[in-house]
This record gives C-alpha cells, sequence and structure tokens, in this order.
C-alpha cells in the first residue's frame, strides 16, 4: 500500500504504520501526487480529494493526475461526487457586500 502526503503528517503516518506491524506493508511518500513517483502501478487509488463544492481547496485536479498509476481496470474511489445548489436571499448580506 502506497500513502501519498504532502503535509507533515507523513512522518506521523510511517509511524503509526511501523508501530502497528504494518512499516513493511506500508509505504508512505511526502509530498505532492504530481511531484512523487511511485515504484509501480496500482489496483486501487482511494482519497479525500473533496473540498467545499467538490472543488474548492484543489485537491480534485490532483486526485485525477493520480491516475497515471492506477493500472488498466483498477478502481477509483469516490468515483463520483454529486453537487447541490439552493438558492435564498439575504438581504442584510446583500447590502454588506454590495457597500463594499
Amino acid at each position: 500500500v502506497y500513502a501519498i502526503e504532502a503535509s507533515h503528517m507523513a512522518v506521523g503516518a510511517r509511524t503509526l504504520a511501523e508501530g502497528n506491524g504494518f512499516g513493511d506493508r506500508l509505504i508512505v511518500i511526502k509530498g505532492k501526487v504530481e511531484e512523487v513517483d511511485v515504484p509501480e502501478q496500482v489496483d486501487m487509488i482511494i482519497s479525500e480529494p473533496m473540498g467545499t463544492l467538490l472543488v474548492n481547496e484543489r485537491m480534485l485536479e490532483s486526485y485525477v493526475h493520480a491516475r497515471k498509476w492506477l493500472k488498466k481496470g483498477g478502481n477509483m474511489f469516490p468515483s463520483r461526487g454529486v453537487m447541490y445548489a439552493q438558492p435564498f436571499q439575504d438581504d442584510e448580506l446583500h447590502m454588506e457586500c454590495f457597500s463594499k
């Protein structure tokens, strides 16, 4: 199992894996998915790429980029997202934004 993490959490993930006897099965790679190398194609990609409204935080692009390591016939989870919108009116908020 390969885990890619750009933040300092990669160090903690590696420590947890080793402390729980999975250090030989979980390889933590510190870096951005666009910049690191994974040594082999993978069967599955699991991620939490969703920010606010699916696109905030610009993680969706990184998730799509990770497909370069996916074997033919492999799976990505999640494989779809749903966005809902509800119109509303807030005169006070409108005036606050309009007056800036």
